[in-house]
């Protein structure tokens, strides 16, 4: 974290500032949350953002946090590090999640999250080339299969804009047939997330929440990066990267690998719509996974968020568009293919995508290439 600290108000300033530069709410989402600085001698800097009619407004008291819909608070350096590296934070960090308290509606949190980040510029530059590109793989009508390509292959086929899934290809390390009891017994005390200072879960008893899940034993609202039952694409634990080293290139040749497991139900998505800066690889262990895919040229139909960093989520949901907010999406023209355990789809930069669990439990692991 950054040694030399700006202060509690200057840090919740630039807090505003992002919030009023970035902010969207389409979708009309209402409510208070207490956004909530913690400095160094126990005081506490507050500022109470009011969503109201798709509108924001906000207030500042240095009292103690006051009685709202939702409250996110963090220590002063956590905040200070966050408005410092806006262009490449990732709440799914544990060294800021450890730290950071929520509670109340985990939909304000989320949404105020997201509206924290702004894209750096060379993420910026590779997706607006992507959708200004024109080149025939935004027309192909289905994602084909190849089997067994080669890494030229691969890399030409990322160089055209074209996704494709590779079937064939021998399992990587010690893989045989994953189930969530050979996870358990294998990694139960290995950590593998934190989502915030009072929540955290090895691979043990993630799996028991998983477990309960599928039994029918918890029922929650279903809130992004919350309180599903999934991953939701968190760092790969170090302890588990020798059973699932990439099955092309080397370790060395992605960024850090993300873990997608769990269970979740299949008219929701486990990922909703997004799409990355980075060629990614996903490769599917257990269960299916159905994935719905954008051309990046149809940006200007899937709303795009303007407030991003390391992936661009979109406002609309292919699986419920709401055209009276979205209208223009009625012209979108999805891909959609299914990826069974063993296959691996490449996706280049700039493609839209959201993903769905045909199967529960699922697991999958992603890889993006390092530019």
């Amino acid at each position: 974290m950054t040694t030399n600290l700006i202060s509690a108000p200057t840090c919740l300033q630039s807090l505003r500032e992002f919030l009023h530069a970035n902010w969207e709410n389409p979708l009309l989402l209402n409510g208070t949350l207490c956004l909530y600085v913690i400095t160094n001698d126990d005081e506490g800097w507050e500022s109470i953002l009011t969503f109201s009619s798709g509108k924001l407004s906000q207030w500042e008291n240095r009292n103690s946090m006051h009685e709202t819909d939702a409250c996110l608070a963090m220590p002063l350096d956590v905040v200070d590090h966050l408005t410092n590296n806006i262009h490449s934070i990732d709440y799914r960090n544990p060294k800021i999640m450890e730290r950071t308290h929520v509670s109340g509606d985990m939909r304000l949190v989320n949404h105020v999250a997201k509206a924290l980040l702004k894209p750096g510029p060379n993420a910026k530059k590779r997706l607006d080339w992507a959708t200004q590109r024109n080149t025939p793989a935004y027309k192909v009508a289905q994602v084909a299969r190849v089997h067994q390509p080669s890494e030229l292959e691969i890399l030409s086929r990322i160089a055209e804009g074209l996704p494709f899934v590779a079937t064939g290809i021998s399992p990587p390390g010690t893989h045989g047939t994953w189930t969530l009891e050979r996870l358990r017994e294998r990694y139960e005390d290995v950590l593998l997330r934190v989502r915030s200072a009072d929540w955290q879960e090895t691979v043990g008893q993630f799996v028991d929440r998983v477990q309960a899940h599928m039994r029918g034993e918890i029922s929650v609202p279903l809130v992004e990066g919350f309180t599903k039952a999934y991953t939701e694409g968190c760092a790969l634990p170090e302890a588990m990267r020798a059973d699932f080293m990439p099955h092309r290139f080397t370790l060395d040749d992605y960024i850090e690998p993300q873990i997608w497991l769990g269970a979740v139900p299949v008219d929701v998505p486990a990922s909703s719509l997004h799409r990355d800066p980075l060629d990614g690889f996903l490769f599917q262990l257990m269960g299916r996974k159905k994935l719905v895919l954008y051309s990046p040229d149809q940006a200007p139909l899937l709303y795009p968020m303007k407030a991003w960093n390391n992936y661009q989520p979109c406002w609309v949901a292919p699986e419920n568009p709401r055209l009276d907010v979205f209208p223009d999406f009625a012209r979108a023209s999805p891909l959609e293919v299914v990826l069974h355990p063993g296959e691996l789809l490449i996706q280049p930069a700039g493609w839209f995508h959201a993903v769905y669990c045909l199967d529960s439990p699922t697991f999958s692991i992603s890889y993006f290439l390092r530019h």
